[in-house]
């Protein structure tokens, strides 16, 4: 893989688990939990956030081996006792994330839809680069780095809502889930970061998650462009 493309995607997952955990935080405080405020996780400074395997491995393995690409940073703390109704707001402190990461994905979309419709000449160098290529003029570039952040932001959205704990997903379900059944649920987040490396193990063979990414993609292609 070229090694300008490596560096764009592991910039766009750092700035895109950046602020998807400040987000977590930020949505925490609105709810009346400033934790993650006094632990000065409040900030978009990527040194608070990087997790040595989530923000810079994993991404980095991802991408050597033509793999989609996510990652997480450190989680932000959170304490559920400071919510009116803790369920409820610990439900919506993690849909905080995703959401965060939708957001960034329209916003690169549209700037990517704007960015050919203003410089129609810059789509075939971005689409060679992709391929493999080389020769990258500066709007062709920008073009590249909006595809990345476009792509990379969904799937992590999509990734992030799986209902696996520690996932966000898993937040959201025990929400739904009847409060009897919550011990036994929570128990799986001990096993949590190994089935999650098992599910990165299957797709190397059988593309679980670009399986569940490709539909949203072109979904999402269609509104946009």
């Amino acid at each position: 893989m070229n090694p300008l493309s490596v560096v764009l995607q592991l910039a766009v997952v750092l700035f895109a688990v950046v602020i998807h955990e400040t987000s977590h935080g930020y949505a925490a405080f609105l709810l009346g939990d400033p934790t993650a405020k006094l632990s000065g996780r409040l900030t978009l400074n990527p040194i608070h956030h990087i997790d040595p395997i989530g923000t810079i491995v994993l991404p980095l393995f991802l991408a050597l081996f033509h793999m989609p690409i996510f990652g997480w940073a450190k989680p932000v703390p959170v304490n559920p006792s400071r919510f009116k109704d803790w369920r409820r707001d610990m439900m919506l402190v993690a849909l905080a994330g995703p959401g965060s990461n939708i957001v960034l994905g329209v916003i690169s979309g549209l700037a990517l839809y704007f960015l050919k419709t203003l410089s129609p000449g810059a789509v075939v160098p971005a689409i060679r680069f992709l391929q493999g290529g080389g020769g990258l003029p500066p709007l062709s570039l920008l073009m590249v780095i909006f595809i990345y952040s476009f792509l990379i932001n969904f799937f992590l959205a999509i990734f992030n809502l799986l209902p696996i704990p520690p996932l966000d997903g898993s937040r959201i379900l025990a929400w739904i889930l009847p409060r009897k059944l919550l011990p036994e649920y929570y128990k799986l987040e001990r096993y949590g970061i190994l089935i999650l490396f098992l599910l990165i193990y299957l797709d190397s063979y059988v593309g679980i998650f670009r399986a569940l990414a490709s539909p949203i993609y072109h979904l999402l292609t269609r509104i946009l462009v």
